[in-house]
This record gives C-alpha cells, sequence and structure tokens, in this order.
C-alpha cells in the first residue's frame, strides 16, 4: 500500500531519487532532457516521478546552475554527406556525455548569423559552426568570442580568436597522389573545382607541386575547372580523352559527383578502368561504392573532427583564457575497384596516414 504523500504535489528530487535508487543529479539529467539514454535507469527514474507527481523545473534549474548542458550547431541548409556524418558523430558524443544539441540551419552567412545570435540569447554552453561555402562567418562569431567556446569545423576564417577544425587539404591531395604513384600511374589529370577559394587554390597548388615531386606529369590541358556536377565531369573527361596527342593514365577529380560522371564517359569511350586509367576522387559519398567500377576514394574523418571540437568546447568551459586552436587532419584513404589494378606490378611507395595538427 502506497505511503500518504506519494500522491502529492510537493515531492522532492531527493524522495524521486531514493524511489528510483539514483543520485539526484541522475534525477535533474533525466527528467530535463539532458540524459537522452532510455535506458532501465531512465524508465525507473519516469517512473519514480509520475509516482510521487514529481515535476522538475527545467528553467529554475538552468538559473541555478548557470549552465543550461546544450551545445548549438549552425550549419548549412544543403549538408553533404561528409557534414552529416560529423552531424551525426557531434550529436552522438554530446549524448554521451548527457548534452542535448540543438540544430540550427542557413542557406547563406545572414542565415547563418542570425542562427548564432538566437542560439547565443538561449544561452548553450557551447556553439559550433559549419559556414556555407565560402562564408567567412569570422565578424559573427568574434563578436561572442568572450563569452563561451566556439569552434568552427572547416571552411574560411579570418579570425584569431576562434577554435578551427578541419581537413588538412593538402595532406589529403599528397596521400590521393602518393596512392595513385604507388599504382604506377605517370601523367595525372585534375578535374577541379573553381578556383574562387583560398581552400581550392591551395588544393590547386598542392596537386601541382606533388606531381613533380612525385616523378609524375600533368600537361596543363589536362586540368579543367567547373562545376561539381557529373554532367561537368562527362564532359572534361570526353574532351580529354578524344583529343589529339598524350592522354593521362590517372584521373584526380575533386568531387565524388564529378567522379561519377568521369567514369560514364571512360566507359562509353571503352577505356577500362582501372586497367588504362586510374581515377581517384574527393569524398566518400554513398554513391562511390555503387559506381561501376566502385570509386577510390577519401573519407572524411569525421569521428576525430567531432570529438576535437567536443574537447575544445570542454577546455573553453574549464579555461575561459585557452588559446584558441586550428587542428587541421587528413583524410582517410578508401581504395576501391577504380584504382586496385596495377598495370606493371605494386610499388612500396606510398606512405603510410599521419594526422597533422597546426
Amino acid at each position: 500500500m502506497r505511503r500518504q504523500q506519494e500522491g502529492r504535489s510537493g515531492s522532492s528530487i531527493l524522495e524521486v531519487a531514493i524511489r528510483a535508487d539514483v543520485s539526484t543529479a541522475t534525477v535533474s539529467r533525466v527528467l530535463s532532457g539532458k540524459r537522452t539514454k532510455d535506458d532501465a535507469i531512465a524508465r525507473r527514474v519516469r517512473r519514480a516521478a509520475e509516482e510521487l507527481n514529481y515535476h522538475v523545473n527545467v528553467a529554475a534549474s538552468a538559473l541555478r546552475s548557470g549552465a543550461t548542458n546544450t551545445i548549438a550547431l549552425v550549419a548549412p541548409r544543403a549538408v553533404t554527406p561528409a557534414e552529416l556524418s560529423i552531424i551525426s558523430e557531434l550529436e552522438s558524443l554530446a549524448s554521451d556525455a548527457d548534452q542535448l544539441l540543438l540544430l540550427g540551419f542557413g542557406a547563406n552567412a545572414e542565415e547563418q548569423t542570425n542562427r548564432i545570435d538566437t542560439f547565443i540569447k538561449r544561452h548553450v554552453d557551447g556553439l559550433v559552426v559549419l559556414p556555407q561555402t565560402d562564408s567567412d562567418l569570422s565578424p559573427a562569431l568574434e563578436a561572442h568570442a568572450g563569452t563561451l567556446p566556439i569552434v568552427q569545423i572547416g571552411g574560411s576564417t579570418s579570425s584569431f580568436h576562434i577554435n578551427w577544425v578541419g581537413i588538412d587539404e593538402n595532406a589529403t591531395m599528397k596521400l590521393a597522389l602518393s596512392h595513385l604513384a604507388g599504382r604506377n600511374a605517370h601523367g595525372v589529370a585534375f578535374l577541379s573545382t573553381p578556383i574562387d577559394s583560398p581552400e581550392a587554390a591551395d588544393l590547386f597548388t598542392t596537386f601541382q607541386t606533388q606531381t613533380h615531386n612525385l616523378g609524375m606529369v600533368s600537361d596543363p590541358e589536362w586540368t579543367t575547372f567547373g562545376p561539381v556536377t557529373t554532367e561537368r565531369g562527362f564532359d572534361d573527361t570526353t574532351r580529354l580523352f578524344t583529343a589529339h596527342g598524350e592522354h593521362p593514365d590517372a584521373i584526380v577529380c575533386d568531387d565524388d559527383t564529378v567522379a561519377a560522371g568521369t567514369l560514364l564517359a571512360l566507359r562509353e569511350l571503352g577505356v577500362a578502368v582501372p586497367d588504362d586509367v586510374l581515377v581517384m576522387s574527393f569524398g566518400d559519398s554513398p554513391e562511390s561504392a555503387l559506381t561501376t567500377p566502385s570509386l577510390s576514394t577519401t573519407r572524411v574523418p569525421a569521428r576525430q573532427i567531432a570529438a576535437e571540437a567536443m574537447r575544445l568546447m570542454s577546455l573553453g568551459r574549464s579555461s575561459p583564457h585557452w588559446l584558441p586552436a586550428h587542428t587541421a587532419f587528413p583524410a582517410q584513404l578508401v581504395t576501391r575497384e577504380s584504382t586496385d589494378s596495377p598495370r606493371y606490378g605494386e610499388s612500396d611507395y606510398e606512405q603510410p596516414t599521419q594526422t597533422m595538427s597546426i
């Protein structure tokens, strides 16, 4: 038989904790939604709270502690597969830390700035930003750099006060070209995105430098610039292999979408992949494993990036004067059928993958 007080409205968090056989901190996290795991502990706490007619006052708890246990993430409205994998890892890590990840999307710099301002007003404990392509959100982030931990993932930045985590594009290009050199590629074409950002310009420069360092050649006519579309990959590849003169025996595409068009063009031209031409790309989109042949590519180390972002936010909360970090990880090589058949025997030229922090 229940005690008389069990149905009353004035039950305390301590009574709920005793009934559920957990700590008061666990009761607070479960009932406020900060502990997102739906396990036996959570069900026991909710059942005890219901039996005791106990309701947590989340707003009052936040005011008392000064923390909301929420992290805000601002991302582009149209996220890439790589960005989606980073978001997924961030959500998982936040959940493991009993924190709630709030998502806000913006199609341009103005919309993303508005999302940032909205989250700041909600007193989030940390902010992660994936900027829209070719957008510099430094002015918006600088205004809040001294009030909470902020981490930008990828993209351009002109700020010296914001933590930055992303991909080392130069190391990734070196990894891709070393992989092709290890399969005896000699002449390499590069289907690049337009050089309208510092990242794209650096990637093109690294391509030129590394082909020379690896003893490879790249005719200027073999480098093209254009949009990230399958049609562009098809058209540029068709021109490369129907033109008079020498043809490349390897192609590097700046995106899996372009590479899909390249593979289609080579198949229609009767050029065998990988026996006649090796094809390498960046991005490891879901479609890259479904092309014919399947596409060798590079994968964003989403877990490493997300873990570093969470670490930097934690450091920022515990040490407000922590110096901002700039950490770049090389992508991970994913080898598939488009490069798996060396024509003259394998080489031991490939170098081990390394993680670089700047």
